[in-house]
């Protein structure tokens, strides 16, 4: 780790302990409510043909701290037709330089599904978000921050209303005439129609003062303790946490005398505290899982039980053990069978599991691939980016479906279900439209094509070009991440596909593959890729479904371009006949089993090791593939498996 890092390090350790360890009186709090809008105040003329701004409800927050964490509160409701899609509000901070931009960020989004008010409550952090110089700038007369809202139908269209006038204040009165009264709004629930009955924000926002990580990390001084018996104690404690485990009085001391030089340089208890944590934070033994062997053996050791806790904390919550763990390890407890399925069925039911569905799904069907995909909006021009987020979300959301509610793995090749958002059905094509846009199971009619991860979009737009399907890349997907069977690299001289050259021009994907393998160099390899992909030409290029595909003619900018029928056959290697991407599900799930569990075995295990599997893990992978496929796929019978295998608890 480099010098920069460690103080980049130390400056972040510096920051939170200023946060967590406090002096002083409670700081003032600016508080700003509205139940109107100040979108008057704000300027009304184009630039470029754009409004700089156009929120439905702005709130003017003219008093507030550089940093600090915030509360945001709404209350809103809207009327909406029955059966319609739920509207949403979009909530955004920022400030107004001028009248051609708005630096902002967006705070969070909700949907309105009520005509009754509905509550919601943000929190965050003032220095997250761009703020307004201390001079105002041309003469939209705010000088701080704005929280603007930004009313949304259920498809995520700007909601503009006509008779949005009477939200704001009179009309001045001119000269020789009385002031125009304000108008009184229509009949809430004639209409589709949002209402907000109170936006408020409050920072620095504290539940209490001091906040209870002061009290939890130094606590009130008892009676008849010294200061250095305090600081000491707190040390303690604290180390403990950052450390993951029981520390020996040796291990205070340095700490101590960061405390001590501190104290004696004039600095205030609660400042050298802080210190003192925050040198604790830049330790290895916080920076890194540190697993300490014995010396003179080459073989493999058992973990101790605070190693064997943060192992088991770091792989299904991807965050520090808590507590109980902790408790559990001081005991040597941890280590007993029943104990220990106790704990991982506890993490498992725990929400912080999440995580852990989160990052295995991403690093096993390698969702990042989404962002380096970028969709060409000549051939695709209605493609929303934001949609690459809902198909992120489908595929974690569908794997921690299948953990929470331990459903077969299997499900992953083929399913009757999947997790879809309005915005998602829209993208499929489904009908009716869910209302709401949250993400929920769904199960799929008879005969669709979305069942499993093949049939989803992160796997088909992330695999593809941009432009045209890629079945050679969705292939060599299947193979690694299905199958454990990654095709080599090829050879750097062989070319790419272009479908621009001339002996390719008007040729379909299928022909044009026939003709690569037609090289010698690259038939060997393409004869055991090609068929694992052609089966899904169905699908375009944004996971879409098509029964012809576009085919150029000469050149790119060539025109016509022509629709071809797509043709979904191959012969896969093993001689099967397949028709289509269902047929390849079907053979996947049913003639491909073992091979998919083993894969599903060695990216778990790599996964919860932290490290590459080698020769010497053949027979824990067998093992507890055995016991996977005798489980019935299921998931959690996998990770118990894992974590009582010798692999897991050794180092």
């Amino acid at each position: 780790m480099s010098p920069t890092q460690i103080e980049t390090y130390l400056a972040a350790a510096r920051r939170a302990m200023e946060i967590a360890i406090v002096e002083g009186d409670r700081p003032e709090v600016h508080r700003h409510a509205r139940t109107n809008t100040v979108t008057a105040k704000l300027p009304t003329k184009k630039v470029a043909g754009h409004l700089p701004v156009n929120p439905e409800f702005a709130l003017d927050v003219k008093e507030y701290p550089r940093r600090g964490p915030f509360r945001m509160k709404l209350i809103a409701r809207a009327a909406n037709p029955e059966g319609a899609g739920f509207p949403r509000i979009r909530i955004s901070l920022g400030h107004v330089p001028g009248i051609v931009h708005v630096p902002h960020r967006v705070i969070g989004e909700v949907e309105l599904t009520s005509e009754k008010p509905q509550a919601f409550e943000f929190t965050g952090w003032m220095e997250d978000y761009p703020q307004a110089g201390d001079v105002p700038f041309g003469n939209t007369g705010i000088t701080g921050m704005i929280l603007f809202l930004d009313y949304l139908d259920a498809d995520g269209r700007e909601l503009r209303y006509p008779d949005r006038r009477y939200v704001r204040p009179p009309a001045k009165p001119g000269k020789g005439r009385k002031a125009a009264p304000r108008p009184e709004p229509p009949a809430f629930g004639s209409r589709l129609e949002i209402r907000v009955d109170l936006l408020e924000f409050e920072t620095p926002f504290h539940s209490q003062w001091p906040p209870a990580s002061h009290h939890r990390l130094i606590g009130d001084r008892a009676e008849g303790e010294s200061e250095g018996e305090r600081a000491r104690a707190a040390l303690k404690r604290f180390l403990g946490r950052a450390f993951r485990r029981s520390v020996k009085s040796r291990e205070v001391k340095p700490f101590q005398a960061v405390f001590a030089g501190m104290r004696k340089a004039g600095y205030s208890f609660a400042e050298a505290m802080r210190e003192a944590c925050a040198a604790a934070l830049v330790s290895p033994h916080f920076l890194y899982r540190v697993e300490a062997r014995s010396p003179g053996s080459d073989k493999p050791q058992p973990l101790t039980d605070y190693e064997l806790a943060s192992r088991l904390s770091y792989f299904l919550w991807s965050s520090m053990p808590d507590a109980r763990l902790l408790e559990l390890a001081s005991q040597r407890r941890l280590r007993e069978p029943e104990t220990l399925e106790a704990e991982v069925n506890r993490m498992l039911e725990s929400r912080r599991s999440d995580e852990f569905s989160k990052n295995f799904a991403n690093q096993w069907f390698d969702l990042d691939a989404l962002d380096r995909v970028a969709v060409n909006p000549e051939f695709y021009p209605d493609f929303n980016n934001d949609l690459k987020e809902a198909m992120r979300l489908e595929t974690s959301g569908f794997f921690n479906e299948a953990l929470r509610h331990d459903l077969s793995c299997l499900d992953v090749l083929d399913s009757d279900w999947s997790m879809i958002n309005r915005d998602l059905a829209r993208h499929y094509g489904f009908q009716p439209l869910p209302r709401s846009n949250r993400f929920a199971r769904t199960p799929l009619p008879a005969g669709s094509r979305r069942g499993g991860v093949l049939g989803q979009a992160s796997f088909l737009l992330g695999q593809s070009g941009g432009e045209f399907a890629h079945p050679i890349k969705r292939a060599v997907w299947i193979l690694d991440r299905l199958l454990d069977s990654p095709p080599p690299p090829p050879p750097p001289d062989v070319p790419e596909l272009d479908s621009e050259s001339p002996d390719l021009a008007g040729l379909t994907v299928k022909q044009q593959l026939a003709l690569h393998r037609e090289r010698e160099v690259c038939a060997n390899c393409h004869q055991g890729i090609d068929p694992w992909g052609l089966p899904l030409q169905h699908y375009d290029a944004i996971g879409l479904w098509r029964e012809a595909a576009t085919v150029r003619i000469g050149k790119k900018k060539a025109k016509p371009a022509k629709p071809a029928p797509v043709d979904p056959t191959a012969t896969l290697p093993d001689g099967v006949e397949i028709d289509g991407a269902a047929a390849l599900k079907r053979y996947l799930k049913t003639g491909r089993q073992e091979q998919f569990a083993r894969a599903v075995v060695k990216r778990m295990l790599t996964y919860a090791l932290g490290r590459s599997l080698d020769f010497g893990d053949r027979e824990t992978v067998e093992k507890l593939t055995h016991e996977f496929i005798e489980a019935d796929f299921r998931l959690r019978r996998l990770i118990l498996a894992l974590v009582t295998c010798e692999a897991f608890q050794s180092k």
